[in-house]
């Protein structure tokens, strides 16, 4: 396989987007999507029956994670794309059979496909988990036009290495050198 290179600067709406994903797709977000929804549920159905602080409770809880949750998201957003650094330069990547090269200016790091914990692949973003709270985020429109054949690369990859065991190799390649 090629390598893949491509240049990312992250905008506020790409940013915002992966951050809505990210907190909306676990058993948190979820839960609180649950609890928002039916409280504004039981405020609709039940409105004749509460009292005015009731219906202003159900109200606020069911705006918690309907709206502002989402503000306070962008917001979040767009404060990072202005003050980090990382993001608001320019990445260079490149992704080949050895793993993800990330470099800004003289910085270089690099992920070897056994330390992708998880991946995430839409229409028009793909994130790559190192941590639960660490990840690549490439768009479709930031990969030069090659995001389909990244996320083949990336799908085969990850697939590849899924069971790998980097412990056991570096065990035997230190007790060969002792």
């Amino acid at each position: 396989m090629k390598a893949i290179d491509f240049d990312v600067k992250l905008t506020t709406k790409e940013l915002y987007a992966f951050l809505l994903q990210h907190t909306y797709r676990n058993i948190g977000g979820i839960f609180g999507l649950i609890i928002s929804l039916g409280s504004l549920i039981l405020c609709a159905c039940r409105y004749k029956n509460f009292d005015r602080t009731t219906i202003m409770a159900l109200i606020i809880i069911g705006m918690l994670f309907t709206v502002v949750q989402p503000v306070m998201l962008y917001s979040k957003a767009r404060t990072q794309v202005k003050r980090n650094e990382s993001i608001n330069e320019k990445l260079h990547y490149n992704v080949s059979e050895e793993g993800i090269t990330v470099s800004q200016g003289e910085q270089e790091g690099q992920v070897k496909w056994y330390e992708v914990r998880k991946k995430i692949v839409s229409k028009n973003a793909m994130y790559i988990y190192m941590s639960p709270v660490r990840a690549f985020i490439f768009t479709r429109g930031q990969c030069e036009g090659q995001y389909d054949r990244l996320v083949d690369m990336v799908n085969d990859m990850v697939e590849k290495y899924k069971n790998y065991e980097p412990e056991e190799t570096e065990e035997v390649e230190e007790s060969d050198e002792n």
